[in-house]
């Protein structure tokens, strides 16, 4: 199948663009600049050229009609890809143009609760508003909702691991007892490409999660029974994270709204039921001690 990745160059898309591959799929990726493509070139994977945001980029990119996988979403810790431009209005002019394009199949990774969390966090209300205009676009699709990532507690991902290394510090965002059912990123991009072509995909929400559901408090009790380490929680107040908000927004506008994803992790949780045919057709998921033992243990080893 020939497929139209967006969003390859980031942690998630890069898992994708390797299950495509080594699926045997003819992929084509759209990159706004020429950094982190150093992964997609090795796999062979075509490059296109172009932002999102540019219509005239995504008529090139949707050219003879390829299936879509997007997994793009801004960053809140950038003005240069805001979340309301990427997950907002790109991604709808995305669904809009690949309609138009008639493409057979197109897989949006979203999020986990984006329609229940669309009343109080901003991002999860740009994705819901993606799924509903590509619920109604008439384009066969999958909604795929993924739970927090394994990968959090990783390098590169966000700077939890970094705090523990240096300071023995587990840092919660908010009071940290909310649960989730933390997947790895390699599981959600197998089920990415599994939804180009299972028939239970089709037109269908896809909730997916690990097979452990934990807390952040309790994660970080897993990591530090795993390595040794000795880690205290710090906890960062609902509050201090509206503050932080308020007093961040001059130079970050989306500092608040990022923040606002955490106090509704505490409110909610983020847990969910992975379907039993994804369960059975991804063979087995990742648990979150073997992450641990991955990206603690074994990297460590491999440093020495």
């Amino acid at each position: 199948m020939q497929v139209l990745l967006i969003g390859g160059t980031g942690l998630l898309g890069g898992a994708i663009a390797t299950e495509l591959v080594a699926r045997g799929h003819s992929v084509r990726a759209l990159v706004r600049t020429g950094k982190h493509i150093g992964h997609l070139r090795t796999l062979g994977v075509a490059l296109e050229a172009g932002d999102m945001r540019d219509a005239r980029a995504l008529r090139r990119a949707l050219r003879s009609a390829p299936a879509v996988i997007t997994t793009a979403q801004g960053n809140p810790l950038s003005r240069a890809t805001p979340m309301r431009q990427i997950d907002g209005a790109a991604t709808q002019q995305l669904v809009d143009l690949a309609r138009q394009a008639g493409v057979p199949r197109f897989v949006l990774v979203s999020a986990l609760k984006a329609d229940v969390g669309a009343a109080f966090v901003p991002q999860l209300a740009y994705k819901f508003a993606a799924e509903q205009v590509l619920q109604a676009s008439g384009v066969p699709y999958t909604l795929l909702r993924p739970s927090s990532f394994q990968e959090t507690f990783d390098d590169g991902f966000a700077p939890f691991k970094r705090i523990i290394e240096r300071f023995g510090i587990g840092m919660t965002m908010g009071s940290g007892r909310g649960q989730h059912s933390f997947v790895a990123i390699h599981d959600v991009a197998r089920a990415a490409v599994l939804a180009l072509d299972h028939p239970a995909a089709l037109n269908q929400i896809v909730p997916i999660g690990g097979p452990d559901d934990l807390s952040y408090r309790d994660a970080y009790r897993r990591i530090a029974a795993i390595t040794g380490r000795r880690i205290t929680i710090v906890p960062v107040p609902r509050p201090a994270l509206t503050l932080g908000g308020v007093l961040g927004k001059p130079v970050l506008p989306e500092l608040g709204d990022f923040f606002a994803f955490f106090r509704f992790f505490d409110r909610f949780g983020y847990t969910c039921t992975t379907p039993d045919w994804l369960v059975a057709a991804l063979g087995s998921r990742r648990s979150f001690d073997t992450a641990v033992r991955e990206m603690y243990v074994s990297a460590a080893l491999a440093s020495q």
